[in-house]
């Protein structure tokens, strides 16, 4: 297992969740690619809810900020954050 992903990109969240750790606390961190991740800290952050605060509905804005904690754990492709899959030892011997 280990020689199939020497010289890739890991992320440890993943690896944490395939291999059954967690963080020294106890936690365990989602991954950057999940749903968990991106959408409290970039669609519903604070700065974007104080934002939609000032022109919407007070009450919808602590609605939205209730829902943060209620987003499935759902990796997104790496394909939405770059323009394809992650890089592989081959590719950045290529470079």
């Amino acid at each position: 297992v280990r020689e199939e992903r020497s010289g890739s990109v890991q992320v440890v969240a993943e690896l944490a969740r395939e291999f059954d750790f967690d963080d020294v606390d106890g936690r365990r961190p989602p991954s950057i690619r999940s749903l968990r991740f991106v959408v409290p800290n970039f669609v519903l952050s604070d700065a974007a809810l104080d934002e939609m605060g000032s022109s919407s509905q007070p009450l919808a804005v602590r609605a939205l900020r209730k829902l943060r904690d209620y987003v499935p754990d759902l990796l997104l492709p790496w394909s939405v954050f770059t323009s394809g899959p992650p890089p592989t030892a081959s590719s950045s011997e290529d470079a």
